[in-house]
């Protein structure tokens, strides 16, 4: 038998054990609109994985996966019924649902904070974190991962309102921004940042792992109206992705190749990406009241909401597998 096979059987086995085997193929496959942020991102892996290993196709899924540019488009995709269901930067959603939108987190992703990290070119005189006082830091876009998490450094540093923050985008416009000089810093993700440092163009300044140790990093979410309607499809979403997990967790060296595929980087890349991950890292279940605090806590950082949420006007666990 393949690995691939192997794994395919893997697979099979954890959606029967989670209460999830493939449907009858008389049923009908139902459509899910999925968005997320950055394709090259590490926490994108169980999509790529589950496509792969066919698991949508198992819980006859049909997923379409978008990708936007930060956790605050997707929030925004979602609410606007632009697609079903997102990806997204926990803060994003904590942000969107203090602020009175009809969405819920459905489940946890990834925690705790992980994969993000800022770099400077090779020769950039910016040696540490406190040398970017005065000059220009690129983040994604606002109620992002990368905002919360450098809000956090910056605060950790005593450099708040002494950097100046500016929203590039992706990691390839964060890399197109950071060499033409529009930034003396910038975002970066893992696996693709691997190609940079290996070729000595740029170093890492920090990462996003140095400041925010209990922290939600990516959570499900959804409309109120969306989750109502269509129960048994999220459930069958996240039995695809709770098998998905379970294959990295099983084999990761050929949960890289499959992700290597999608993401665009070297599979030497995305392996060393997935070794180097906290453990667990990816999680289908209700997100943990330690690491929700955390991007609670970042989240009112960022000044966006007055008051905290409870969990449970954040959170809907009933659609867990």
């Amino acid at each position: 038998m393949s690995r691939l096979a192997r794994m395919i059987a893997l697979a099979a086995a954890a959606l029967i054990a989670a209460g999830g085997g493939a449907a009858p193929a008389s049923a009908q496959t139902a459509k899910l609109k999925v968005a997320s942020t950055s394709k090259e991102i590490v926490d994108n892996l169980p999509f790529y994985v589950a496509i792969e290993a066919g698991l949508f196709k198992k819980q006859d899924l049909d997923v379409e996966l978008t990708h936007f540019a930060g956790g605050g488009e997707v929030v925004r995709a979602v609410a606007s019924k632009a697609t079903d269901i997102g990806m997204v930067a926990t803060t994003a959603g904590v942000i969107a649902i203090g602020r009175g939108e009809p969405l819920k987190l459905l489940s946890a992703w990834t925690a705790p904070a992980y994969g993000i990290l800022w770099i400077v070119l090779a020769d950039s005189p910016i040696k540490t974190i406190k040398d970017l006082a005065g000059h220009k830091a690129g983040f994604t876009r606002p109620g992002s991962v990368s905002h919360t998490g450098f809000n956090a450094a910056l605060q950790a540093n005593g450099l708040v309102g002494k950097v100046d923050l500016v929203p590039v985008g992706s990691p390839g416009d964060s890399w197109a921004a950071l060499k033409a000089g529009r930034v003396q810093a910038s975002w970066h993700t893992a696996p693709d940042v691997y190609s940079i440092l290996d070729r000595g163009e740029a170093r890492i300044l920090f990462q996003i792992s140095d400041y925010l140790k209990s922290y939600q990093q990516g959570s499900l979410i959804g409309t109120e109206d969306y989750l109502r309607s269509n129960g048994d499809t999220v459930r069958k979403f996240l039995r695809a992705i709770a098998a998905a997990n379970e294959l990295i967790a099983a084999d990761p060296a050929q949960a890289a190749a499959m992700g290597a595929k999608h993401m665009g980087a070297p599979e030497t890349a995305v392996r060393k990406t997935l070794d180097g991950r906290p453990l667990p890292f990816y999680k289908i279940g209700a997100p943990e009241t330690a690491n929700l605090d955390g991007s609670i806590a970042e989240a009112m950082e960022t000044g966006a909401l007055k008051e905290r949420p409870s969990y449970d006007k954040l959170v809907d666990k009933s659609f867990l597998p």
